[in-house]
């Protein structure tokens, strides 16, 4: 299940997958109308590869999916589109390989180009090089905070139109730093101000330094061109109950933030069995005794998300008797607001259906797993409402 490249390094596997499944949706999707499109790795190495082809990197995954997605294009819309990437790495050695990488795999189509020094230092030239035509997505996974994602650092980057970004929130580190007296002005930096949060407990102090941080994020946008939008998804350690870091996503378009949820929610289960598997593994080394493979769905389990009685709550205080329109805008905002899975919406619209308590005026039939299509009608959803 684990490929030998990741070997300890698990928690990578889950990054590089959500960047993969995310990236692949995002190109066909703008693939359709855009003929030109850029991917940009601030952070790029690389780093501990066990793969002479880059294959268990950002690198290696930003160029696969750029090379499926032109020859998808073509085939199935007929459209050539260019795909440019540009991997910005500090280190003498990883950038040499870096380099190599890049004059090795440009081909028609795909034109691979890099930078070496600090990411900071290069920010105008980044800039000049994406243009300001082109869609482009920055990829900010540094491995501390420092010079990275302070909103001062990336405020430019966030000043230009047409881009998303998916930034390593390094909570781990974060946390550590936020009550050290040292660290008070590189937490400023960060969140604006030294959040308060000695009376919280530590799943408390996640969700609300994760919104300060999206909310600080969002305000650094221009206010023109649409409101901001953020989501974001926890990789957990593998063995012990706590956050290895979170991916902040953030983009202007509701309809990235759904599908970004819906990449989620499959690497979520992908990743609680990857986890369910590597504490199996460690019981039986430490106790000396064999345990039963994991069967199939036994580590669907998750107590992270949300009871479905309070998902139908939040339904029922969105919902009035008077029928409203529900489409990607509206979902967009719900799952923002809770950070919950479009299952989880689904399934307590479902209940609260088969309860009679709501109605769904599109639809004449029953829908078991999708109750709501909310990409009915050009995105534009379906008439809801509260009965009685």
């Amino acid at each position: 299940m684990i490929p030998e490249t990741y070997d300890g390094r698990e928690h990578q596997l889950v990054k590089h997958k959500l960047l993969e499944e995310y990236l692949m949706r995002l190109f066909m999707i703008l693939g359709q109308t855009e003929s030109s499109i850029c991917f940009v790795d601030c952070f790029a190495g690389p780093w501990s590869s066990q793969d002479e082809d880059l294959t268990d990197t950002s690198i290696g995954v930003a160029y696969s999916i750029m090379q499926k997605c032109r020859d998808g294009l073509y085939k199935r819309f007929n459209r050539e589109v260019k795909f440019r990437a540009l991997f910005v790495e500090k280190t003498d050695s990883a950038y040499e390989k870096l380099e190599c990488f890049c004059d090795e795999k440009s081909c028609e189509g795909i034109s691979l180009n890099c930078r070496h020094g600090e990411f900071i230092d290069l920010r105008d030239e980044i800039l000049k090089w994406c243009g300001v035509t082109d869609f482009a997505f920055f990829f900010i996974d540094h491995t501390g905070w420092k010079n990275a994602v302070e909103i001062s650092t990336l405020k430019r980057l966030f000043q230009r139109p047409r881009s998303e970004f998916l930034i390593n929130f390094m909570f781990s580190f974060i946390i550590r730093a936020i009550s050290q007296q040292r660290h008070k002005e590189d937490i400023e930096a960060i969140f604006g101000e030294v959040p308060d949060t000695q009376s919280m407990s530590p799943k408390q102090k996640e969700s609300y330094l994760l919104y300060r941080y999206r909310e600080n994020a969002k305000a650094a946008f221009p206010k023109i061109g649409g409101p901001p939008r953020s989501a974001y998804v926890k990789v957990e350690h593998p063995l012990y109950n706590k956050t290895k870091y979170d991916l902040v996503y953030l983009t202007r378009s509701p309809k990235g933030i759904v599908v970004f949820i819906e990449e989620s929610e499959k690497i979520d289960w992908i990743q609680r069995s990857m986890r369910a598997e590597i504490q199996r593994q460690d019981r039986i080394q430490r106790s000396g005794q064999l345990e039963l493979p994991l069967m199939e769905g036994l580590a669907s389990g998750d107590l992270n998300r949300p009871d479905i009685e309070t998902v139908k709550n939040y339904w029922l205080q969105k919902l009035s008797t008077e029928s409203r329109q529900f489409g990607t805008s509206e979902l967009a905002d719900m799952l923002e607001e809770t950070g919950w899975f479009i299952s989880d919406f689904q399934s307590a619209f479902k209940e609260l259906e088969n309860e009679g308590r709501v109605d769904n005026l599109n639809s004449s039939r029953s829908r078991p797993k999708h109750p709501v299509h909310f990409d009915a009608n050009r995105g534009r959803g379906e008439l809801l409402r509260k009965i009685g």
